[in-house]
């Protein structure tokens, strides 16, 4: 057992409230306690979101005044920060200055999508931290622990450190059970299958650099869902960007959650439309599965400006069979769009409300809720999606280029966005050019949601064989 201690540290979101809120078991901190403790680390978690709560407007002193007493109650020798995305930066750097004030000799570490993206936040002069670490964090971690049980104290400046990726296999499965903050009977409990991204979405709000996607293997998958569902949650939600980018993989694993899944915790995941099948809906039905199908936009040459997919009109109209098909099924869960992503127009606004309205009036019911976001500007969320870019490309104005550092409502700055030079008249963030339609489309779908889907049932469970191409459906075909 080594003799160094750490504290991983979840310092929260100053400035984000409940749009920064995440769940009390946070995925990359189970990841990192489990495997520092197969290597015989102690390590010990404090969760200050959980602990606490994000702060209200005007409570910010009294939330870091209580963070300071928490962390004083801790043993360690290297403090680990979550600085996950960019909404949790003003804090990562406030309790970062709080720790190096409790524990002047205390290493201090900080790692997550906002130091891959912006490294330069963290190795600033005077800056509190020691290390900053990009990319996954397990084996940087590891690493540092090494360095400084080896006499590595080093404050002079904040070093940059590269992570390795973490070999997706049964021996580093994160276990949940032991995790601190996990009890039975959560209201959800997130996990990540996998690791990276195969998608450039302007509408990111993570790391961008994590190109690529790869999983653990099937069996591996299912029996990690397997344990959580032992811990009796409400639900379990899928946290990858895409369920199953590879068929290979997703296929396998549908089909298994249809035979043995413990039915009694439903599972919700996140899905693109270009990477879907009916199959795969006939098999998330099966399996008891909740849907979040991100249609992103339907408006050919946005999805062409931002390359969402390298064949605009075949995306549109498969995305919108998918939607079809999920809704004859009777599954359950959302369509989600985003609005005002740099290049958006009055037009391209338009031609997405268009399609959705035609697809809510071809419904005869309705098992997908629609919702609507306004894109938020993180960093390097996408290629070529910087502030610079974006303006230089499509004449977008981004108000707060580095509203993490700047004491305002974090949802307020990251959307005061004008998308393009054609609604150059709107203010920041204003979202009135699509909201009024868009609320009408949205409602009139709301009026055909069948009453188990309002409860988040699958529905049309009693029809049977009787409906063609649409097993256990309510319509008949749709060819």
């Amino acid at each position: 057992m080594s003799a160094i201690k750490v504290l991983l540290l979840y310092p929260g979101s100053l400035w984000g409230g409940a749009w920064a809120t995440r769940p009390v078991v946070k995925p990359e901190l189970v990841s990192l306690y489990g495997f520092l403790r197969r290597h015989e680390i102690a390590v010990d978690v404090l969760d200050l979101e959980a602990e606490l709560g994000n702060p209200a407007v005007g409570e910010q002193a009294e939330f870091l005044r209580r963070a300071e007493a928490l962390i004083a109650g801790r043993e360690f020798d290297v403090a680990a920060l979550s600085c996950w995305s960019s909404l949790q930066y003003s804090a990562a750097v406030a309790v970062a200055e709080r720790v190096r004030r409790l524990r002047p000799a205390a290493v201090i570490v900080v790692g997550g999508y906002h130091v891959s993206a912006r490294a330069e936040d963290f190795t600033y002069e005077g800056s509190p931290f020691n290390w900053a670490v990009a990319g996954e964090a397990e084996h940087a971690l590891l690493k540092v622990v090494e360095a400084v049980e080896h006499g590595d104290h080093d404050g002079s400046s904040c070093r940059a450190l590269q992570g390795t990726p973490l070999a997706l296999i049964a021996e580093n499965v994160p276990d949940y059970r032991i995790y601190p903050y996990t009890k039975e009977g959560l209201a959800g409990l997130p996990v990540s299958l996998g690791r990276g991204c195969p998608y450039h979405c302007a509408s990111c709000v993570s790391q961008p650099g994590q190109t690529g996607w790869r999983t653990y293997e099937p069996a591996v998958a299912l029996a990690l869902l397997d344990g959580l569902a032992a811990l009796k949650p409400k639900l379990i939600e899928v946290t990858d960007p895409t369920f199953g980018y590879d068929n290979l993989w997703r296929t396998p694993v549908l089909e298994k959650l249809s035979e043995t899944y413990r039915r009694a915790v439903p599972i919700v995941v996140t899905a693109r439309p270009d990477h879907l099948t009916r199959a795969d809906l006939d098999g998330m039905y099966a399996g008891l599965l909740r849907l979040r199908l991100d249609l992103d936009t339907l408006a050919r040459d946005l999805i062409e400006r931002l390359a969402i997919a390298p064949f605009p009109t075949r995306y549109v109209e498969h995305a919108l069979d998918i939607a079809r098909y999920a809704n004859a099924k009777g599954l359950p869960g959302e369509l989600r769009v985003v609005f005002g992503q740099p290049g958006e127009t009055r037009a391209t606004a338009a031609e997405t409300l268009d399609r959705l309205e035609e697809l809510v009036d071809s419904l005869p019911n309705a098992s997908l809720a629609l919702r609507a976001t306004s894109w938020a500007y993180f960093p390097d969320g996408a290629p070529g999606v910087s502030a610079e870019a974006a303006a230089s490309r499509f004449g977008a104005v981004i108000a707060h280029p580095e509203w993490w550092k700047e004491t305002v409502s974090s949802r307020e700055a990251a959307t005061a966005v004008v998308p393009s030079r054609d609604l150059a008249g709107e203010a920041p963030g204003s979202d009135a050019y699509r909201r009024a339609r868009f609320d009408a489309i949205a409602a009139k779908l709301e009026a055909k949601l069948t009453a188990e889907s309002k409860r988040l049932a699958r529905s049309h469970e009693s029809v049977g064989s009787a409906a063609e191409d649409v097993p256990h459906g309510f319509w008949h075909s749709t060819r």
